[in-house]
């Protein structure tokens, strides 16, 4: 197993244990529900992270016109998404005790990271759809290159379309707590790190794989 893995499952363990044995084990009002807070905000922090580095990287491949670049934006998207994924997964859970349901629509921060995660699913759509590389990669630079725009959407949510409506009733400003979430996030950014070098393999292989069939199909063999 690569280092990098390992590294990564140890770190997500290493935070099991602090949300175990570090932070109080409930909440007076919505008791031990307020736990999965512990893997709602490393995700949603690193979900961020990730469509970022996937726009600079869809950017720098409209720039430099580099295969690699495309093939690092097109795995970071997807561990991106699987991080989306597990926020919108767990803040439904924890909307779902403070709330009583699992969805708000008055929330804003709630409906953009939603709209934010369609997008890059939508993103997944274009790259399946298109068959020839470079108009794939030339598309989907374009717009891996808007789509990260979401990001400071999402960040700014609250400022810009008014009060939250996010199940905010704990208090998570003691220093266990801070401790706690922060060290989750740095966590969780090595785990999905260790899945986006992992996806990268498997892209860049598949990637030569293709380049050789077309090469083989050209020379009639």
């Amino acid at each position: 197993m690569p280092i990098h893995l390992v590294l990564g499952w140890a770190s997500v363990l290493y935070t099991l244990w602090l949300i175990g044995f570090h932070v109080p084990s409930a909440d007076k009002l919505i008791g031990e529900s307020y736990l999965i807070f512990f893997f709602h905000f490393p995700s949603a922090v690193n979900c961020l992270n990730f469509f970022i580095i996937a726009g600079v990287l869809s950017l720098l491949y409209l720039v430099r016109r580099k295969p690699s670049f495309d093939l690092l934006a097109a795995s970071c998207v997807e561990v991106g998404v699987l991080a989306c994924s597990v926020t919108l997964l767990t803040g439904s859970i924890w909307a779902r005790a403070a709330w009583g349901v699992f969805w708000d629509a008055r929330d804003p921060r709630l409906m953009t990271v939603a709209i934010m995660w369609l997008t890059y699913v939508g993103y997944w759509a274009l790259r399946s759809t298109i068959d020839e590389p470079e108009k794939r990669s030339r598309f989907c630079g374009v717009f891996g290159t808007i789509a990260a725009l979401n990001v400071p959407v999402v960040y700014f949510a609250i400022q810009w379309f008014g009060q939250s409506h996010h199940p905010m009733q704990v208090d998570l400003k003691g220093p266990e707590m801070v401790y706690t979430r922060w060290i989750g996030a740095a966590s969780f950014f090595v785990l999905y790190t260790s899945l986006w070098r992992l996806r990268y393999s498997v892209h860049s292989s598949r990637s030569r794989e293709n380049s050789l069939e077309a090469a083989f199909a050209r020379a009639g063999i």
